[in-house]
């Protein structure tokens, strides 16, 4: 697989609909392959069949927050990176996502620019030979 022709995945996992939807329009436009889930066990589900290089999660859900859901997705895929964003950051909450393995702690309301340049420097094609 080249870099042109490396689509990047991106699983959004987010309760707010506005949010989903801004977030997916972003990502389209900048050519990326997006799926969104409205709650942890939504995301865990959509994890195998999507298999996405990245997931913007979000910490406070309802049924799964997002600390749940970053534990079991670092147990078992520690390749896919996983940026956490919150609109009630606290400095232990970023502490204990950063120990459990998120790339990311990105406060609402995110700065879109911000959020394409990290994804684009944490997703990198895997070329097999």
């Amino acid at each position: 697989m080249t870099e042109s022709t490396f689509v990047p995945k991106i699983l959004i996992v987010d309760d707010e609909v506005k949010m989903c939807f801004t977030l997916t329009k972003l990502f389209e436009l900048s050519n990326y392959s997006v799926a969104i889930a409205h709650n942890g066990l939504e995301a865990l589900d959509k994890i195998d069949s999507f298999q996405p290089h990245c997931i913007l999660l979000d910490i406070r859900m309802p049924q799964m927050n997002g600390v749940e859901v970053l534990k079991k997705v670092k147990q078992e895929h520690p390749e896919i990176v996983v940026i956490m964003t919150t609109a009630v950051a606290t400095e232990e909450s970023r502490k204990e996502c950063l120990e459990i393995g998120a790339a990311e702690y990105l406060i609402k309301p995110i700065d879109f620019k911000e959020l394409l340049e990290i994804i684009k420097n944490r997703i990198r094609p895997t070329v097999k030979n």
